[in-house]
């Protein structure tokens, strides 16, 4: 028995099927076998956790009638778009699908359907243009519409038109950032303010460097200034603004306040959260700003047993009560661990002497893989993955509180978190640990597990090849075409 049957007959024997899109459980195994990198290692919770979140992954495909699109939920939710779609976390599903052998077809497709959705593609905060070039690298097909370019535009200059603050600062809500009171953007009274964030800010900075890079491409020099004009004063700002007493934070305000005097009328009220590690994502942070990770293994800080927690648990608002099933003020979110650890391998691979951070990047990892589970009622573990998990028991929250409500439609239905497809682990793995990247031409920066012999990733394809990597601890590194 191959490798991708074993795990599918144990993911499809643990499962009830609730909800069904274009490859049902019957069909996982042809479907994977046919489209995903084939990846073997010593650690079996982080090979298991490898192929079950392509299996979840692949129950959110569908096609519609504007071509491919992925779901982050499996049943219809009263806040998402056309065909059940949210943008939330597009910038997670072009990096995870971005390994799959016919990504181009699914994930073209689903790119151009939110360029053509102007109000559903800006619902939510989303790094989408830089993801989409991220795409491109693997693939090696950087043509996705004749009208690509100018959509791009568009599609930026709509944020620009909505949500900008002044000429280089943007605004957004924490719950337009998918992260719902968090300590930062919501008051005690449940009042959420604007704020002048990490995410937005590093999205469309990142955005704005990726649109200059297809401007050049296509040979339009002056549309490739201007967005390079925009992502440098971007990144200025996230680096002097936004960059408070050791870390990147976010600075909150009310409608009428003076933003220019923000920062300083703010800078001692504004806590540490994960996502002051999202300009690492994007390369933004300049040398010399990396000690801060090391708070991703500190108790006081992020670091829980149950994986990494949104805020600090030194706050005095940490876990602070609000009757909410999404909470970001403590809670651990595999959408910011992604996000975190993406960060923390873009980190190692492009920043000088981080070579420590190696170590740490598989740790945090394997604590992820080992969070992909729950125990039923019966006391069977099965793998699993939902929304959010509490930091200081072994329990999904959300599914906890969804459950116990009777799981009502207004709220998602039944199983409303199950199978979530809101954040990453197989690109966490080809990106972080085997090291895959390139453009053009595939190229290694792995991080290892400094107690692993061996691993192998076959039916990798990157830029029109096939690949097979294989890694022996005797001697090192060796990729086949």
């Amino acid at each position: 028995m191959d490798i991708i049957k074993k795990y599918v007959d144990s993911f499809n024997a643990d499962d009830e099927q609730i909800y069904a899109n274009l490859v049902d459980n019957e069909h996982a195994y042809e479907w994977m076998k046919e489209e995903i990198p084939v990846f073997e290692c010593p650690d079996k919770d982080i090979e298991r956790a490898y192929y079950f979140r392509w299996w979840t992954f692949r129950k959110h495909l569908k096609l519609t009638e504007d071509g491919y699109v992925f779901t982050e939920f499996l049943p219809k939710v009263g806040w998402s778009g056309k065909h059940n779609t949210i943008n939330a976390a597009v910038g997670h599903h072009i990096y995870e699908g971005r390994w799959l052998k016919n990504s181009g077809k699914y994930l073209g497709d689903y790119i151009r359907f939110f360029l053509s959705e102007k109000e559903q593609s800006h619902k939510y905060s989303a790094w989408m243009i830089y993801a989409a070039l991220q795409m491109c690298k693997i693939t090696g097909n950087y043509d996705l519409g004749d009208d690509f370019l100018s959509k791009i535009c568009e599609y930026y200059d709509y944020w620009e038109e909505t949500h900008g603050a002044d000429r280089d600062k943007f605004w957004s809500y924490d719950g337009r950032d998918a992260m719902e009171f968090s300590i930062s953007g919501t008051l005690p009274n449940k009042v959420s303010r604007k704020g002048i964030r990490p995410t937005l800010n590093s999205y469309m900075c990142a955005d704005a460097y990726a649109i200059a890079e297809f401007a050049r491409m296509a040979g339009k020099n002056d549309i490739a200034q201007k967005y390079t004009e925009k992502y440098e004063a971007l990144k200025s700002m996230i680096n002097s603004k936004l960059w408070e007493n050791g870390f990147y934070r976010a600075f909150h305000y009310f409608d009428g306040e003076d933003i220019g005097k923000l920062f300083e009328a703010h800078k001692n009220e504004s806590p540490r959260e994960l996502i002051g590690y999202i300009p690492w994502m994007f390369s933004i942070p300049p040398v010399g700003r990396e000690s801060v990770f090391d708070l991703l293994i500190d108790e006081n800080s992020f670091h829980s047993k149950y994986g990494l927690m949104s805020a600090e648990r030194s706050h005095e608002r940490f876990l602070y009560e609000v009757n909410h099933e999404c909470l970001w003020n403590g809670y651990v979110w595999p959408y910011a661990t992604s996000q975190t650890l993406t960060a923390m391998y873009n980190m190692i691979r492009e920043y000088p002497d981080t070579e420590k951070y190696k170590d740490m990047y598989c740790r945090l990892l394997r604590q992820y893989a080992c969070s992909h589970t729950l125990t039923k009622e019966d006391g069977r573990v099965v793998s699993w993955i939902d929304e959010v998990r509490h930091p200081l028991r072994d329990e999904w929250s959300s599914r906890s509180i969804l459950r116990d409500d009777g799981w009502k439609p207004g709220r998602g239905g039944y199983e409303r978190g199950k199978d979530y497809n809101h954040s990453t682990f197989c690109d966490l793995v080809i990106s972080g640990i085997v090291g895959v990247h390139g453009d053009n031409e595939l190229k290694l920066s792995p991080n290892i597990p400094s107690d692993w012999e061996w691993f192998k990733l076959s039916n990798l394809h990157f830029n029109g090849g096939v690949y097979t990597i294989e890694y022996n601890k005797a001697n090192g590194i060796t990729v086949n075409a």
